[in-house]
């Protein structure tokens, strides 16, 4: 493989991609979440959604990059065959 592209210019939008980062290559993706429960008043008046936790990071299929290990490089995955 080659075209290997500085990771600041990967998509952000979810889209599976080929990472790497050293001899470390894999397919992965930008994956943002948040995680909210509903709040409610003590009569139960609905008070709307409690945001608990929230992020983004590269996730891959291996089992994901963390933030002091991130990617540093990556490709658009290929075509598939067409047979």
């Amino acid at each position: 493989m080659s075209d290997w592209k500085e990771i600041a210019s990967a998509p952000r939008d979810g889209t599976e991609i080929i990472l790497r980062k050293g001899d470390r290559v894999t397919a992965g993706a930008w994956i943002e979440w948040t995680k909210s429960e509903a709040e409610f008043h003590s009569n139960g008046t609905y008070l709307g959604n409690y945001e608990y936790d929230s992020g983004a990071s590269w996730s891959s299929w291996d089992g994901g990059f963390c933030d002091d290990d991130e990617p540093t490089h990556w490709q658009p995955l290929p075509a598939p065959p067409t047979e």
